[in-house]
């Protein structure tokens, strides 16, 4: 029998994931051993009343949908009791999170729920949890591997001892005013329903952690079964990595006692992530870490922390956001993503067809460039072990126009997965990889996105006149295949805040087959900080902006002041100033009797070059005094003479 540990685990967490199940062969059942733990033995009730799942009140407006529902595509049932508060509006929303989790994970017997729509509180949206965990030997060979609740329960061992029993308990509050009920995506200032309840029934359905910290000491539920000590299956693949970038388990006590603060301390650090071969393996469909990386915040955030994907590692704007402990108002995510279904087949979860669909023969396509030749490509991904692929394809897209097959490779001459594609030229590319198998049918592309800009952009400063202005050479390469349709249009930035202006165009070249050094030169530069970027245009319009680069004329003292000019003035004196730190600047002028006739004041920004006028054609002929002076600076005096 399974003996509850002393202590109670006062986690709850608000989440959804998916699993690489155990491979079982016609000798192995696996089995329920022990008896049920009812879910106050492992988590707080208060848990089931909030589980940390928080609103944030700034609109995303943003939507993730998963594909239209069919009847072929449903692998499992999920029944659900209503309780009596329940509305119809909110019974309709919560049954589309319910259609959608059918055809994302397989189960062959029905899933029980308990809903109730309730007063939670303030601040609270909902909570979940499986209503009893168990002891189960997934791989038949008698000895017991984890603790999973009801649910994933009946999915391992393939049926259910108590049908009549609750398998999810789910709480939603009535409380609050900024429910959106409807089918379409949730408007400004709301929060989708569904989009909640697709997340609390993913607890449900065990995407949970058994974690807690109280006074520095980290602690998780655990116990032992016939000699063999066992955790919760979510907890078992929570991973630490270390500054060099070893892993390890947090439920390996030889490293992380349980309870101690050493585990405390891996809580609460913020590199944690969650190991296992799909969850890998859906990691790299996305641009996120290598593998899951889980919300572990400072301090220990009890409801949130641990069974949510960290909230900067995965934004709102990408496909696995449903996992982290924040919605947005005006977020609808209907859609458990691909990082979900990987955690959840690394628990032990059967997937349906909303989920295989990570799981292809090939998968995890990347493109990156080739670091032997400018302008080319290589594509990487990873196979299924049982891959049966003869050959390969590879179709470009030049920015938003048709695809075009560019290679054909035997999958003989193709070595580690990868391959490149050369030559490619400036531009915006979409690269659709496709691959014949044995059968010689045609699978279904895969598609990766990359820009190839010119490169090596270099301003470098080759003199200085007598003001102390510089010449500055700028140069640059163009990548080899780049069309001669392009012209090189010089962008510039003065200063550090201002924005990039046109200051030049290069002329079109000859269609490089190899790679061609670029040059423009701008004389008379006055002192102060510059950026430098080329944008480089297509007759279509199409354009690729490089990185800037910075350069600096330098000057002695705080201030540069070059003017007026020109010297005598007929309409407009001008001036350039350049300040090495940011202040307020005085101009003045004053006439050869002493009274000022001129002032104004500038805010100067540091090494950011400036243009000042000042009208003189209403002054009479004559002599004048042009005085700056800034904060701290020491003033400078320029003669200045007016002729009309």
């Amino acid at each position: 029998m399974i003996r509850t540990s002393s202590l109670l685990v006062s986690i709850f967490v608000c989440a959804w994931g998916l699993f690489w199940g155990p491979v079982v062969s016609a000798q192995e059942t696996p089995r329920i051993m022990g008896e049920p733990i009812p879910h106050e033995q492992v988590l707080s009730t208060e848990r089931y009343q909030d589980c940390g799942l928080r609103k944030r009140a700034v609109n995303a407006f943003v939507s993730h949908r998963p594909a239209p529902k069919r009847s072929r595509q449903t692998a499992s049932t999920i029944e659900v009791n209503y309780g009596p508060n329940f509305t119809p509006e909110a019974r309709e929303a919560f049954e589309r999170a319910v259609d959608i989790w059918e055809s994302h994970i397989s189960s062959p017997v029905p899933i029980q729920v308990d809903a109730s729509y309730e007063a939670l509180g303030a601040g609270v949206l909902a909570a979940a949890g499986p209503n009893n965990f168990y002891g189960v030997d997934a791989s038949g060979n008698g000895k017991v591997d984890d603790i999973v609740g009801d649910a994933l329960r009946d999915a391992i061992v393939g049926e259910d001892p108590s049908p009549q029993e609750t398998d999810i308990i789910v709480n939603v509050n009535s409380q609050r005013d900024d429910w959106h009920f409807g089918p379409g995506d949730a408007p400004s200032g709301t929060i989708d329903f569904t989009s909640v309840a697709l997340h609390e029934l993913g607890h449900g359905l065990n995407y949970i952690g058994l974690f807690s910290l109280d006074q520095g000491r980290g602690e998780y539920f655990s116990d032992t079964v016939e000699g063999n000590r066992v955790v919760g299956v979510y907890d078992r693949q929570v991973l630490e990595e270390q500054g060099s970038g070893t892993l390890r388990a947090l439920t390996n006590t030889s490293i992380y006692p349980n309870p101690s603060e050493d585990l405390g301390e891996a809580l609460t650090s913020g590199q944690l992530f969650f190991g296992g071969a799909a969850s890998e393996a859906t990691a790299a469909l996305g641009d996120g870490p290598p593998r899951p990386k889980l919300y572990a915040p400072t301090p220990f955030a009890e409801g949130s922390s641990i069974a949510h994907l960290d909230e900067s590692a995965y934004p709102f704007e990408t496909r696995n956001a449903l996992m982290t402990p924040r919605i947005n108002q005006a977020e609808t995510n209907r859609q458990p993503g691909p990082i979900l279904c990987g955690q959840f087949r690394d628990m032990g979860w059967p997937l349906g067809m909303g989920c295989q669909q990570y799981f292809r023969t090939l998968f995890a396509v990347s493109v990156e460039e080739d670091p032997g030749q400018s302008g080319s490509r290589t594509l990487s991904w990873r196979e299924a072990s049982d891959a049966n692929i003869q050959e390969y394809v590879v179709d470009r897209r030049y920015f938003d126009g048709a695809f075009e097959e560019i290679k054909r490779v035997d999958a003989s001459e193709v070595s580690g997965s990868s391959l490149t594609v050369e030559n490619l030229g400036i531009g915006t590319f979409t690269f659709r990889l496709r691959w014949v198998q044995g059968d010689s049918t045609v699978i279904s592309p895969e598609r990766v996105r990359d820009t190839i800009a010119v490169r090596d952009v270099a301003p470098r400063i080759s003199s200085r006149d007598a003001q102390e202005r510089g010449t500055i050479n700028l140069s640059w390469t163009v990548p080899p295949g780049t069309s001669s349709d392009f012209v090189y249009r010089i962008e510039r930035r003065e200063g550090r805040d201002g924005p990039f202006e046109p200051v030049a165009s290069v002329p079109q070249g000859t269609d490089a087959g190899e790679e061609e050094r670029k040059r423009y030169t701008a004389e008379r530069q006055t002192p102060g900080r510059y950026e430098y970027r080329v944008r480089a245009e297509d007759e279509a319009g199409n354009a690729v902006t490089s990185a800037a680069r910075e350069v600096e004329v330098d000057f002695e003292g705080d201030v540069y002041a070059l003017g007026p000019y020109p010297n005598p003035v007929r309409e407009t004196a001008s001036f350039d100033l350049t300040a090495r730190e940011s202040q307020s600047m005085q101009v003045e002028v004053y006439n050869t009797l002493g009274k000022r006739v001129y002032r104004e004041e500038r805010e100067v920004r540091p090494q950011d070059p400036t243009f000042l006028s000042i009208d003189v054609s209403q002054w009479a002929s004559g002599v004048y005094f042009l005085r700056l002076r800034g904060e701290g600076s020491v003033g400078q005096t320029r003669k200045m003479v007016v002729a009309h």
